[in-house]
């Protein structure tokens, strides 16, 4: 009975740890992907300033909404290596 226990017990460790590694390799994909995304975002803010009446903050808070959606598309930058590394590893686990 106790093997039983022990075996369970290591069975979630590894959960835990496969948990773990998915959720370091999701941030650092969505680090790249912010990385990536700030000079669009630089130009969606210039464009709002030069072209509109809106206020700077108004204008700052658009472009930091900013997260590559695509209408009738996917976002942009999941194609990154660190992105593709974080996909490849969830389905390796499913």
């Amino acid at each position: 009975m106790i093997v039983g226990l022990s075996s369970a017990a290591a069975s979630r460790t590894d959960e835990d740890l496969r948990q773990v590694k998915q959720a370091e390799l999701d941030r650092a994909c969505e680090a790249a992907r912010q990385v990536a995304l700030a000079p669009r975002r630089q130009e969606i803010y210039e464009e709002c300033i030069n072209r509109s009446d809106k206020e700077e903050a108004v204008c700052r808070r658009d472009a930091n909404g900013y997260n590559g959606n695509r209408i009738g598309g996917t976002p942009r930058f999941y194609d990154l290596p660190e992105c593709e590394e974080a996909f490849d590893y969830r389905r390796t686990q499913d």
